[in-house]
C-alpha cells in the first residue's frame, strides 16, 4: 500500500508539472524520479515439538526473501516481554532450518516468532504468525551404582551323613562365587584350631563320638574370603548283626482249644548264642527254657524245645530271645488267638538281649 500510495502522490505531482507546462505553452519535457518499496517478505513458522525435553529445540518454517530468518522465543504465552532466547537460519528463499536455541530453555511454557529482514534496511521485516510449544523437565539419568566386590560363598558337606568313630569321612566343599574363580581353600578340624591349605575334597576320621566342629575357608581371586562351620555327629560304632542269623520254626494244628504245637526249633545260630524260650497263659507247662547253642565237628546243630510241642490254649504266648554278647540277635513272638490264625512277629533283639528292636539290616 505504500509503495501504490508513493506511486499516486508522484503521479499526481508530475501531472501538475507537466499541465503547468502545457499551460504555458512551452515544449519542453519535465523527467520525474521515484522508488517503490520491496514487498515484505512472507515467513512461516511450524510448531516445534510439544511437550519436548529438548532445552535446545531448533525450528523450520518458509521465507519469501533470502535474508537471514531470526526466532526469538518469549517466555509464557504471548509474545512480548524480554526475549529468553534465539535460534537463526539461513534465508534461502523457501524453506529454511534453524540451528539450536541458545541459551538453553528450562522447563515452561515458550513462544517463539520467526522474523526475516526486507532487502532493503529501511522497510519493514517479514513476521510469522507466534507458535507457543512446552519444555518439559529432561529425564534424570542416575548412574547405574556398581556394586563392590562380594566374597564368595562358603559351603561344605560330608558323607556319610552320620559317620562312626574310626571310620572314614570325607569332607566335600560345595563353595560358589558368582564374580570370581575360588583359589584357596583351607580346613580346620576343631573349633579354634588353624586353617590347613587344602583342596576341594579332604578324607578324615574322627576317634570319639559326639560333635566335631569342622571349618572351611574359601577365597576369591580378589582376595575375598568367609568361612562355614558345621558341627558333624559321630557315633559309636553299630553293633553287628548276629551271624549266621538263626531262624525259628514253629509248625502245628489248629484245635478247638487253641492249636497242638508240633515243633520249636532254632536253627542257624552261631556258637555261643543263648536261646531262651518264654511262656506266658494258662496251658505253658513252664514259664520259661534256656540253652546254649554249642558248636561240635559237626557244626552248631539246632537246639529243638520239645517241652513245648504240645496242646497250648487260646491266650498263651511264646517269645524266643537268641542273644550273643556284642551282637543284636534275633526275637520272635507267637501268640495264639481265639477265632483267629496264631500271630507271629520276627525282628531282632537289643544288645542286652532282653527287649526287641527294628532290625538294623534285612534279617530272616
Amino acid at each position: 500500500m505504500r509503495a501504490l500510495k508513493t506511486l499516486r502522490d508522484v503521479s499526481v505531482a508530475a501531472c501538475l508539472a507537466m499541465g503547468l507546462l502545457l499551460m504555458a505553452g512551452g515544449a519542453v519535457v519535465w523527467p520525474v524520479m521515484f522508488t517503490a518499496d520491496a514487498a515484505v517478505p512472507r515467513v512461516t513458522l511450524n510448531s516445534p515439538k510439544s511437550p519436548s525435553d529438548n532445552t535446545t529445540p531448533s525450528f523450520t518454517g518458509t521465507a519469501s526473501n533470502t535474508t537471514p530468518v531470526t526466532v526469538q522465543v518469549y517466555a509464557g504465552t504471548a509474545a512480548k516481554g524480554r526475549v529468553v532466547s534465539t535460534a537463526t537460519a539461513t534465508g534461502t528463499g523457501a524453506a529454511w532450518v534453524s540451528g539450536e536455541t541458545s541459551p538453553a530453555l528450562s522447563s515452561g511454557q515458550y513462544t517463539a516468532v520467526a522474523t526475516q529482514a526486507n532487502s532493503h534496511a529501511r522497510d519493514p521485516a517479514g513476521e510469522s504468525e507466534p507458535v507457543t510449544f512446552t519444555i518439559t523437565a529432561p529425564p534424570v539419568v542416575t548412574p547405574t551404582a556398581v556394586p563392590p566386590p562380594a566374597p564368595p560363598l562358603a559351603s561344605f558337606k560330608w558323607f556319610p551323613p552320620v559317620p562312626q568313630t574310626g571310620e572314614p569321612v570325607s569332607l566335600v566343599s560345595i563353595s560358589t562365587d558368582a564374580t570370581s574363580p575360588i583359589t584357596g581353600i583351607a580346613w580346620a578340624l576343631t573349633s579354634n584350631g588353624p586353617f590347613q591349605s587344602g583342596g576341594p575334597l579332604l578324607s578324615t576320621s574322627f576317634s570319639s563320638p559326639g560333635g566335631h566342629v569342622v571349618r572351611l575357608l574359601v577365597t576369591n581371586a580378589s582376595g575375598l574370603s568367609s568361612d562355614a562351620t558345621e558341627t558333624i555327629n559321630v557315633v559309636s560304632p553299630t553293633a553287628a548283626l548276629m551271624q549266621p542269623f538263626p531262624v525259628v520254626r514253629i509248625a502245628g494244628t489248629e484245635t478247638g482249644s487253641g492249636v497242638k504245637l508240633k515243633l520249636l526249633t532254632v536253627q542257624q545260630i552261631p556258637a555261643g548264642a543263648k536261646i531262651t524260650v518264654k511262656c506266658e497263659g494258662r496251658s505253658c507247662p513252664i514259664k520259661a527254657a534256656r540253652r546254649v547253642a554249642v558248636s561240635s565237628k559237626r557244626g552248631v546243630a539246632a537246639v529243638e524245645f520239645r517241652v513245648f510241642e504240645r496242646s497250648l490254649r487260646f491266650g498263651v504266648t511264646l517269645e524266643v530271645l537268641v542273644s550273643k554278647p556284642g551282637e543284636i540277635g534275633k526275637y520272635t513272638r507267637f501268640a495264639i488267638r481265639r477265632g483267629k490264625l496264631p500271630e507271629r512277629v520276627d525282628t531282632c533283639l537289643d544288645l542286652a538281649g532282653a527287649n526287641p528292636i527294628v532290625c538294623p539290616l534285612s534279617a530272616a
